[in-house]
């Protein structure tokens, strides 16, 4: 499955603006293997969301996470290494 070029526009502002609401550097990163993707946060860019098959609706899910983020159903927070982790 390909991305249009508005969905990558869509997928690379969404976690930005999600992001800045709630406190974190949000950005969508494709893994190296570009079937691949996922949103990263922190300095690191560590993966909070996927990596995730684009085949398997990854994009989707990576709006609905997004969704819940907004509303503040999930928190993204450090974990014991100080990581940004969902939760």
């Amino acid at each position: 499955m390909a991305l249009e070029p508005e969905d990558v526009q869509r997928l690379n502002d969404r976690p930005r603006e999600v992001g800045r609401k709630i406190g974190w550097d949000l950005q969508f990163c494709v893994a190296p293997n570009p079937e691949y993707v996922g949103v990263a946060a922190g300095p690191n860019q560590v993966f909070v969301l996927g990596p995730a098959k684009l085949s398997d609706l990854a994009a989707h899910d990576i709006e609905l996470d997004l969704d819940a983020l907004e509303r503040g159903d999930r928190t993204i927070g450090p974990d014991e290494d100080g990581d940004p982790r969902l939760y």
